[in-house]
């Protein structure tokens, strides 16, 4: 993209065609939060077994897109093998902080940051706000019947009964924008503009779960309070390297280009 070839034929087409672009309007941390709730009840509720895979499925992908800043794709493509677990009581396996676990995604190598290797995305186990993946983890695990052999399944994590995987288009529409709606009519302010005139949908808004990383993304920017732990607001580094965004090595520092970052330090965004 350096080359001079390719910056005329990027100009040209900017002029042609523009290079205005609509991303999805980003969901506030209390709106995942009340999915997070609404699918806890469904799960405890639920009768069929069903059913549960797939709120199951569903409070596990919510907080893979949330946590992970994971694109569809990349949540949707996951097989079992591709996930890491570390519970709590296993920490110092994995040199993190005592009863710290871990819930990991190894996604593949066609990524917009690294084309060359496979990149992993470790997530806490439970954040300090109460976000907890791995209850959901082994509540989607438990309901798709997989024993102690999980890892071992090359099978897709998120598929419906018949084997179909789950699509950004499915998961918005049979989970997301149900829960948005409800939000919106028990008078949740950011919702509230919403009001259904042409254009102004809430699907219409919040079209791609590229939401979900937007949303992430400035939340962790804020920091602020959450029950009895106040949290600071996430380093640059820490953002680059969560987001697994890479910088050009002549806009680093010297040091930093030879900063390997353990797992300790990399879990402590979420």
């Amino acid at each position: 993209t350096d080359g001079l070839g390719y910056t005329l034929y990027s100009a040209g087409m900017r002029a042609r065609v523009g290079d205005k672009t609509h991303p999805s309007v980003a969901l506030l941390d209390c709106q995942v939060r009340a999915l997070d709730q609404e699918l806890n009840r469904s799960y405890l509720s639920s009768t069929s077994p069903l059913d549960r895979r797939q709120v199951a499925l569903a409070g596990l992908a919510n907080l893979f897109l949330w946590l992970g800043w994971l694109r569809s794709s990349e949540c949707f493509d996951l097989t079992w093998e591709d996930i890491l677990v570390v519970d709590p009581v296993d920490s110092a396996t994995v040199d993190l902080p005592n009863g710290c676990g871990m819930v990991s995604c190894r996604l593949a190598p066609e990524t917009k940051s690294a084309r060359s290797h496979r990149p992993d995305v470790p997530m806490a186990y439970k954040s300090l706000s109460g976000l907890h993946l791995g209850k959901w983890f082994h509540r989607a695990r438990a309901a798709s019947g997989l024993g102690a052999n999980w890892h071992l399944s090359t099978a897709r994590v998120f598929t419906q009964t018949d084997g179909t995987p789950w699509t950004s288009k499915f998961f918005r529409r049979r989970f997301l924008y149900p829960s948005l709606h409800r939000q919106r009519a028990a008078g949740d302010p950011y919702l509230r503009p919403f009001d259904g005139s042409p254009g102004n949908t809430l699907e219409a808004k919040f079209w791609s779960l590229h939401c979900y990383c937007r949303g992430a993304r400035s939340h962790v920017s804020r920091g602020g309070k959450f029950g009895k732990h106040r949290l600071r607001r996430a380093t640059k580094d820490e953002v680059y390297e969560h987001g697994r965004w890479r910088r050009r090595r002549l806009g680093k520092d010297i040091d930093k280009i030879y900063q390997a970052w353990p797992l300790r330090d990399r879990i402590k965004l979420t």
